[in-house]
């Protein structure tokens, strides 16, 4: 027997009370009320350490009992048993697994699960959606970041030639629209879900040859036409972001596209379908990849020589060299979201060296 509290579920006032369990029947005493309950029509609360444990009658009733060692005494000997769940909680070696099976499910939506999910919905994405998006964000680096080619009207139209000249792989038809834009991205080329690829005057001077650009262009089609950028999109914007867009609430969905775009980074699967895209035109079109690897090259060493004195980028004005201790080191590959150097010219050099062993 032990000292609770009852209230009746009607009003608020307190009545004490004697509580005891017996044959697995609850029987309760005290302040004129009398209760007899079997124990199977109670609903009872789990235990816990600073609160009082509440047994709830069918009828909104309910006893709060505070000593629970004895209740607990009371409850076992009457052959009560907490629901799994309670228990499990207050297993700790059930309660870790439980924890690790949710962190391993996580991580397996978040690597697996959300891309998956961004491709079937990039896949079933109307053409006018990646167009909305891409108008929206091109349009708005256009204001911020980009300015107008310096590039000779001459050496663009030779580009936009030769590269619409090329066939795509597996007779593929991607519609793509090729911008050449100078401004605050230094060298840079990327591609955007409308199909524009925009390619900086710095990439142009940076690549050096005409085959080298052909085989970036390349690489920014694969981008376009394996709709890498909705993908990201999809995936850094969250699921939702697609779904609100489809159910119409277009302006709300849009706003928030250039801030995304403006800092996507593409991950490192998807980096290397374009550099196996960009491999299969520039061998379909019987050129040479050595160009396309020595770019890589040199773009490797003019980043190691911008860690070893400071600089940030190809602009003029750059930043003074951090103190060494302070100079930060190379991402490994496996934190980066492109593939490393090293990795992308062995590529290149063993698919050239393989077409030519077919030839």
């Amino acid at each position: 027997m032990i000292d609770a509290i009852y209230y009746d579920g009607i009003n608020s006032r307190r009545h004490p009370v004697t509580l005891v369990i017996h044959k697995r029947v609850v029987a309760m005493r005290g302040d004129g009320v009398r209760r007899n309950v079997r124990l199977s029509r109670m609903e009872i609360s789990e235990r816990l350490q600073h609160a009082p444990r509440i047994l709830r009658f069918p009828d909104g009733g309910f006893i709060e009992a505070s000593d629970h060692r004895r209740l607990d005494r009371m409850l076992k000997e009457n052959r009560f048993r907490d629901p799994r769940v309670v228990r499990w909680q207050n297993n700790w070696p059930l309660s870790l697994l439980a924890l690790v099976c949710l962190l391993v499910s996580l991580l397996s939506i978040y690597q697996w699960g959300l891309p998956a999910a961004a491709d079937a919905i990039a896949g079933r994405m109307p053409p006018s959606f990646g167009k909305k998006i891409g108008d929206r964000g091109f349009a708005a680096m256009e204001e911020k970041i980009l300015t107008p080619s310096a590039l000779p009207l001459d050496v663009q139209q030779r580009l936009r030639a030769r590269f619409g000249a090329m066939v795509q792989p597996r007779g593929e038809k991607t519609p793509y629209q090729l911008e050449f834009r100078s401004g605050k991205m230094g060298t840079n080329a990327f591609a955007l879900p409308n199909g524009v690829i925009v390619v900086t005057d710095k990439m142009v001077k940076r690549a050096g040859s005409d085959e080298a650009l052909l085989g970036v262009l390349s690489h920014e089609l694969g981008h376009v036409q394996r709709r890498h950028a909705a993908r990201q999109l999809l995936q850094s914007a969250g699921v939702g972001f697609f779904l609100n867009l489809w159910a119409g609430d277009v302006s709300t969905a849009l706003a928030t596209v250039p801030a995304i775009l403006l800092n996507l980074n593409h991950s490192r699967d998807f980096e290397r379908e374009a550099d196996r895209y960009a491999i299969d035109m520039m061998l379909a079109n019987g050129l040479s990849l050595e160009p396309m690897a020595l770019l890589f090259e040199s773009m490797s060493r003019k980043a190691a020589d911008d860690d070893e004195e400071g600089e940030g980028s190809d602009d003029e004005a750059a930043p003074t060299s951090p103190p060494p201790d302070r100079r930060r080191a190379p991402l490994p590959d496996y934190l980066s979201s492109h593939p490393g150097d090293a990795e992308r010219i062995a590529a290149l050099r063993n698919a050239e060296t393989r077409a030519a062993v077919k030839r």
